[in-house]
């Protein structure tokens, strides 16, 4: 697991609350490059985001060029270098196009999480070791993540901090609450996260659940948010079968979700907000 450390600004509050926030935007399973994704919503969800001051974090699946079972068959398959190289030169050319849409949000991402779909350079002697996950962190001045991180928030002239605990998550389930639960039960591993994230299963949902903790003899709610980091993919078109469709999966909301981050007192308490 990843410890990340990354101080961040506060702006006036986008629903005129008092306090001064910070908004959290996750952000991934665009899939860019399978049938299907969104490229012009993820797109206007950026540039909302940049609009309003919002801090990326990646949660995996940019691109889908191979799933893991995939670059085994790869592997396995013993292509000719001609091959690989063809399948190198696609796999760059679908992270040119994401990355060409976050052109100028570098100075605004928390970091970058390694996703089930990516590509492996590890056949180009200039890139050894190095994903289209790894190259789109490098890309957009941001630290990679890896499968999962604990990121530790402070605020501009506050000592307050802000845990998040974010991975792009494993597993699958039929109904929406299935994977909330799961993220739910990781609050005992974890219990001083304020903020939970998972993508993968590219479903938009998520809630706040306010727990009792003691500071200085009184009693205090402390609000934590689990949340399921949304995605672009679509799973139904007309005149074309996607693997949704052919696996008959439910269709999803496209999007993502937000989270509102507002440092409210000085005895360290957190304003959290999801809006979906």
């Amino acid at each position: 697991m990843e410890i990340n450390r990354k101080e961040i600004k506060l702006a006036p509050s986008l629903m005129g609350m008092d306090y001064p926030e910070a908004i959290i935007a996750p952000l991934g399973d665009l899939q860019y490059g399978a049938m299907g994704a969104d490229l012009d919503k993820f797109k206007r969800h950026v540039d909302w985001c940049m609009e309003h001051n919002a801090y990326f974090i990646g949660m995996g699946d940019m691109v889908d060029v191979a799933s893991p079972s995939g670059r085994m068959k790869i592997v396995n398959a013993g292509f000719y270098e001609s091959i690989i190289g063809a399948l190198e030169d696609h796999a760059e050319q679908a992270m040119n196009v994401v990355l060409d849409v976050l052109k100028g949000t570098e100075e605004r991402w928390l970091g970058m999480h390694r996703g089930h779909h990516y590509w492996d350079f590890g056949t180009d002697i200039d890139r050894n070791h190095q994903t289209t996950d790894t190259l789109m962190a490098a890309a957009l001045n941001t630290p990679y993540l890896d499968w999962s991180a604990l990121t530790l928030l402070t605020f501009d002239s506050s000592g307050q901090e802000c845990q998040i605990h974010s991975t792009h998550g494993s597993g699958s389930s039929v109904t929406m609450s299935g994977p909330l639960l799961k993220l739910e039960k990781r609050s005992i591993t974890f219990p001083e996260v304020d903020i939970f994230l998972e993508g993968h299963c590219a479903r938009k949902a998520g809630y706040p659940k306010d727990a009792l903790v003691t500071r200085n003899g009184q009693l205090y709610s402390k609000r934590r948010i689990f949340a399921l980091t949304g995605g672009f993919a679509k799973g139904y078109l007309v005149g074309k079968t996607t693997y949704v469709e052919d696996a008959l999966m439910t269709p999803l909301n496209l999007g993502a979700p937000l989270i509102f981050v507002r440092p409210v007192d000085a005895e360290g308490r957190l304003d959290l907000n999801l809006s979906l």
